[in-house]
């Protein structure tokens, strides 16, 4: 793998000055300049071609494909032997163009092969530079550039913001030195950052080894002195321990607090017996609970943060794919009762989720199955991009094949699922509305979950069950398409998720639904998949539920 980063990838808005800043920086660090649009260009091999040239023959989907396959052409070169370029270990200077970072692939290479650096200035500035510009270029051809500006701003920070930030309203051609300095006062830290989104609720983010160099930023920044470490064994054996030693060194002081692996930490006395924990350590409203492990485990220490004092930050470490791409995020604790999953919680958003795919490493195919009930979930609901990148390795996945790990797929599957929640939970946090389409596959899904007394099935494995039966009600409504209930059941069975048949009785699974969260009125409130998008249906009759549950319970031997 290559982690040496010897090449300077500048960043920013169109127009912001990459290119200008990237001739001063190569001139000044006597490095060579690789201009990527530049190369772009040259590889069409059309005289006088440009990138609006290219947009117009082969439309923005045609210059991505350039785009990425010039990324990955990307390597190491050697830095100077002595200067400034050799102290920065930079050995060229590669300006990207503005959406380049949008593809998670290139976030995948550009990170292993460069540090980056995102220069950055106030859209009217940027959007007059546009103006005087000598080419046209397409942003101005879009109406108000500051508005452009400000949407792509929105749509792309959180790609930019895994660099270093150079922000000024000088000319970027005289931005040089202040770049260096920014560059020496850096640390190089041997993580690779893929995503850092600023949320309404908290930040997000997304990395390979950078657990323990982002939670301690996030606690230099609230100036933490204390904070409660929950775990459980497999975390801590994976990460946690390395967590709590790095604390440590920080000065940080840690009070560890172990649970049970899986369901068995969502229990109320859990809950009792941790917050006795925290009263006999002499643990204030100004410490942190920092929660480090699988989702059933971050569900747990939310509640105990949400109740502790009546609220204490918290901070969210999640170890397995499936609290990754889905239960860490959006601020939703709970835990269970006999009658029921999830039925006593709170919202209580974390102040960060700290995404380190490191911690995926280790982990089981099974676990890394299961958690693609949830990725399947959010493809159903209108993610197409993921919906196909499912398809395209849902057999490598099965197979438990290591190189989704090297290759970024895991890391693009946690990305665009994971994004998916945020966008939804940031329009409805409580879910009074668009939320609720997050439960698709879930009514029936915690049901057999309860059924099969929480053992011997994952939740992901549960969902998968779910969403073959919310499949069947949708196109007996005819709700949902039978040519997209039949793409998502074949990709159900690539991954091999709700295949094996179950033996819990269909009626106590229907009963078990009449105490779901989503009952109002004392009728269940069933989601379903449309063409692209949900709809929620409170008329199902029990007569179509029992057969679906019936039919999910054969699994997919079971009539379609």
């Amino acid at each position: 793998m290559r982690t040496r980063r010897s090449n300077l990838a500048l960043v920013g808005l169109p127009g912001v000055g990459k290119s200008s800043l990237g001739r001063r920086l190569a001139a000044q660090l006597n490095v060579p300049l690789l201009d990527l649009d530049r190369s772009i260009i040259a590889s069409t091999g059309v005289a006088k071609d440009s990138v609006e040239g290219i947009f117009a023959r082969e439309g923005e989907a045609g210059f991505r494909i350039r785009e990425r396959s010039a990324v990955a052409a990307l390597d190491e070169v050697t830095p100077p032997a002595g200067g400034a370029a050799a102290a920065l270990g930079i050995g060229r200077i590669v300006a990207l163009g503005g959406g380049t970072l949008v593809d998670p692939r290139n976030r995948w290479v550009i990170s292993q092969c460069a540090r980056i650096l995102w220069l950055d200035a106030p859209d009217a500035v940027i959007a007059g530079r546009l103006r005087t510009a000598r080419v046209v270029r397409p942003l101005m051809k879009r109406g108000d550039p500051e508005e452009t500006l400000r949407t792509l701003r929105a749509e792309r920070s959180r790609f930019y913001a895994i660099g270093a930030r150079l922000e000024s309203k000088k000319s970027p051609g005289t931005l040089a030195a202040p770049a260096i300095e920014l560059l020496q006062n850096s640390p190089r830290g041997g993580g690779r950052h893929l995503l850092s989104a600023a949320l309404p609720s908290g930040q997000w983010d997304l990395g390979v080894g950078i657990a323990t160099e982002s939670l301690l930023r996030v606690l230099r920044t609230r100036n933490a002195r204390r904070v409660v470490l929950v775990s459980e064994p497999n975390a801590e054996r994976a990460i946690g321990a390395t967590i709590a030693a790095a604390l440590k060194r920080a000065k940080i002081s840690v009070t560890p607090l172990t649970l049970k692996s899986g369901e068995s930490a969502k229990q109320l006395t859990v809950i009792d017996e941790a917050a006795r924990t925290l009263a006999a350590a002499g643990i204030e409203r100004g410490d942190l609970i920092v929660a480090v492990g699988g989702g059933a485990l971050t569900d747990t220490a939310g509640l105990l943060a949400a109740l502790y004092l009546r609220g204490i930050d918290w901070v969210a470490v999640p170890t397995t794919l499936a609290a990754q791409l889905d239960a860490s995020l959006g601020g939703k604790t709970g835990v269970d009762l006999p009658e029921g999953k999830n039925l006593v919680g709170a919202f209580h958003q974390p102040i960060a989720v700290i995404a380190d795919l490191d911690a995926l490493r280790s982990l089981p195919t099974r676990e890394i199955v299961a958690a693609m009930g949830e990725a399947v979930k959010i493809a159903l609901l209108g993610e197409d991009r993921l919906f196909t990148l499912l398809e395209e390795c849902a057999t490598r996945i099965a197979a438990g094949d290591a190189s989704l790990h090297e290759d970024g797929t895991y890391a693009e599957i946690v990305e665009r699922a994971g994004w998916w929640k945020c966008t939804v939970v940031a329009g409805d946090e409580r879910e009074a509305g668009l939320r609720m389409s997050l439960n698709l596959g879930h009514t029936l899904g915690h049901a057999l979950e309860q059924a099969a007394n929480y053992k011997g099935i994952l939740h992901g494995e549960a969902v998968g069950y779910g969403l073959r039966a919310a499949l069947t009600i949708g196109q007996e409504l005819g709700v949902t398409p039978a040519a997209r209930a039949s793409r998502a059941l074949a990709l159900l069975d690539a991954l091999g998720l709700g295949v094996a048949p179950r033996r819990e009785s269909p009626a106590a699974l229907v009963d078990a639904t009449t105490r779901d969260k989503k009952v109002a009125g004392g009728k269940i409130r069933w989601v379903l998949a449309t063409e692209r998008a949900f709809e929620i249906r409170d008329d199902v009759p029990a007569s179509l539920v029992l057969r679906a549950a019936t039919q999910m319970l054969a699994g997919s031997g079971g009539k379609r």
